[in-house]
Formats: structure tokens, C-alpha cells, sequence
């Protein structure tokens, strides 16, 4: 096999194990969730006008439907509170998400979804990767174990003799 049929290889194989998440959303109840759990939301139209309302437009993910994703922070008898990440603050090697608390009115939430570990797309991705290790290892062992395709070194006088353009007309 060529070596750019390995790169074709090299390049699928890594484009599906990065587009592959480990997470699936599974819907729930709105009581069953707990402090801290990563949720999505779909909103009815009201429940988006009350976000923008609020000055939070840029938390809604509205390209096919309203969506809140964030973390769950807690839930009164009307409201419901969701963290949304705002910025990323680094000092050093330590990293923190900073967020913003958003009230949801309960009543115009449509569904909620939790995010839960899918262990067929974890395994996917384990395997992906073990794959593409494996088969650089391959690559470069083979091409190490060839000897004929050394490159020879240049000498800089007969290279000056080679021309630089080359044009060709009637082709």
C-alpha cells in the first residue's frame, strides 16, 4: 500500500474518532435531575422571548430548535436555573469555567435531556485510536525496514545545471 493510501486511511479514521462523542442526551423528567448534571433544554417561543428578554440571547442554540444547553444548578417551584459557560479563566496549568446562572421559567420548558456516558461510542473512540496508533506504528516500521528508498545526497553543481521552469505547449 502507498503511503498516501495510508494518509487517506490515517485521515478517515481520525476525522470519525474526533466527530464521535462519548455522550448521548437521554430525556427525563424535570424533578429527576440532579445539582450539577449537564441538561439541554427545549424551549417553547415564549421561553426564548424571556431569555432574550433578559439579555441572554447568546446562551440560545437556535439553528433547528431553541436550545439551552448548561449545567443544572437548582429549581424552584416556577424556575428553573441552568449554568451556562461564559468564559474560560487559565492561570498556569489551572483552569476554571466561569458561567452565568439563567432563569428558565418551568412552564415553557417543552423537554428536558441529560447528558449520560455512552459506552458504544466510548468504545468506538478506544478502538479508533488504538487503530490509528497501531497502524502508524506499521507505517513507520515498514518504511524504516526499506533501504532502496533513500534519498541520495544532491551535489550543488550538477543541481545548478537542472532547469527551474519547464513549459510545455501542445499537450
Amino acid at each position: 500500500m502507498k503511503p498516501s493510501h495510508y494518509l487517506r486511511h490515517f485521515a478517515a479514521v481520525l476525522v470519525l474518532s474526533t466527530t464521535t462523542g462519548c455522550f448521548n442526551y437521554v430525556p427525563t423528567e424535570i424533578g429527576a435531575v440532579p445539582p450539577g448534571e449537564s441538561v439541554r433544554l427545549f424551549l417553547t417561543r415564549a421561553g426564548v422571548d424571556a431569555i432574550n428578554e433578559a439579555g441572554n440571547e447568546d446562551a440560545l442554540n437556535t439553528l433547528f430548535e431553541p436550545v439551552l444547553s448548561g449545567e443544572f444548578v437548582r429549581r424552584t417551584d416556577a424556575d428553573f436555573y441552568v449554568r451556562i459557560p461564559t468564559v474560560r479563566r487559565q492561570v498556569g496549568f489551572h483552569s476554571s469555567q466561569l458561567g452565568q446562572d439563567i432563569r428558565v421559567p418551568a412552564g415553557e420548558i417543552v423537554q428536558i435531556e441529560r447528558q449520560e456516558l455512552s459506552r458504544a461510542k466510548t468504545g468506538l473512540l478506544v478502538g479508533g485510536t488504538a487503530a490509528v496508533i497501531t497502524g502508524l506504528i506499521v507505517f513507520i516500521l515498514n518504511d524504516a525496514r526499506q533501504p532502496d528508498s533513500v534519498v541520495q545526497p544532491v551535489d550543488p553543481v550538477e543541481d545548478r545545471r537542472r532547469p527551474v521552469i519547464i513549459l510545455r505547449f501542445g499537450h
